[in-house]
Parts: structure tokens; C-alpha cells; sequence
């Protein structure tokens, strides 16, 4: 009997074709890339982002976009819906553009007031047609105006209407008017 036990205990070895052995190196090889993907996933979701432990919804917060209508670029500046407008180009950056920005701002207070669209030399699109050193107004292409540091464009129907180049002309076109109802 001692005979029997011991050939029952003798394990057949199982015969595989190579393209079985290949497909279970395969599928090892697949479930190991995928516990490492999942495990990246969880390290960083746990340790890096730390938001996978933390489902807290009023630390989550959404910023919703804004578009501001009133900016323009200079090589567009014509291309505004409205028949006849102002466009105010200057430096963001300069000293200046604070009281260049309350001068539009307090222009838009009359009732009379055209639209007043903005372009800001800082802009990539807008640095081709910054040169204080050749300032050229005098146009009939768009792509040869070229500005210094601060312009203000009147646009009618389309074309140039006018021009002004000088602080205190531009802050004399743009001044506020008050309606003789708010005077009273």
C-alpha cells in the first residue's frame, strides 16, 4: 500500500502550447501594469492632491470665468458692432493708466456717452503697433497705425473719424457733462 500512496502524490506535469505560456506572461504582465496605474493614481490622489480622503464641498472652490467686452485689439479696433465709438490705447503698466481708466469711467457716466472699448499695449497682439519713436496716426491700413503711450481713436462707420494723441485733448473729449436733470 505504501506503493499506492506515493504514485498518488506524483503530479502530472501540465503540458502548455508556447502561445498559452505566452498569453499567462501576458496577463501577469497586464494586471501588474494595471496595480501600478491604480496605485500611482490613489499615491497622488492620497498624498499629493490630498483630496481623496477630504470630500469636504465647501473647501472645493469654483471661479467662474468672465469675458469683458469692453478690451479690443488694436488690429480689430474697427470691427465693433457699433456705428460710431472710442477706442483708448495705453500701457497698463505706465503710472498713468489709473487716471486714463477713471477718465473712461467717469466719460461713461454721461447720457450721451459712446461706447468706449480699451487696448492695452502690453498685449502681444497689441506690441507691433507700439512705437513712440514713429508714431504714425495719418492711416488708410489698419496694420500701419502705429502709437505711442497713450492714443485715443475715434471710430465712425467703420473708418478713423479722429484722432488724439495728447493727455489734455483726450481728457477734453472725454470729459463728463452732467445732464441739466441732475444739475436741478
Amino acid at each position: 500500500m505504501a506503493k499506492k500512496e506515493k504514485t498518488e502524490k506524483i503530479k502530472t506535469e501540465k503540458y502548455r502550447s508556447e502561445e498559452q505560456t505566452e498569453m499567462i506572461r501576458f496577463i501577469r504582465i497586464l494586471i501588474i501594469v494595471i496595480v501600478l496605474i491604480v496605485g500611482i493614481y490613489l499615491f497622488t490622489r492620497i498624498f499629493v492632491t490630498k483630496d481623496l480622503l477630504n470630500n469636504k464641498e465647501e473647501e472645493k472652490e469654483v471661479i467662474a470665468g468672465e469675458i469683458n467686452y469692453n478690451i479690443t485689439m488694436i488690429g480689430s479696433l474697427l470691427g465693433h458692432p457699433e456705428e460710431e465709438y472710442y477706442v483708448m490705447i495705453y500701457d497698463t503698466e505706465n503710472l498713468r493708466s489709473i487716471y486714463y481708466s477713471g477718465l473712461m469711467t467717469t466719460y461713461a457716466r454721461n447720457e450721451d456717452a459712446l461706447k468706449v472699448y480699451f487696448a492695452d499695449l502690453n498685449k502681444g497682439f497689441n506690441e507691433k503697433f507700439y512705437n513712440p519713436e514713429d508714431v504714425n496716426l495719418d492711416i488708410t491700413n489698419i496694420s500701419d497705425l502705429r502709437v505711442g503711450d497713450l492714443t485715443l481713436i475715434k471710430v465712425k462707420n467703420g473708418g478713423i473719424a479722429e484722432v488724439w494723441d495728447n493727455e489734455e485733448e483726450i481728457a477734453n473729449e472725454l470729459a463728463y457733462t452732467p445732464s441739466e436733470d441732475t444739475e436741478n
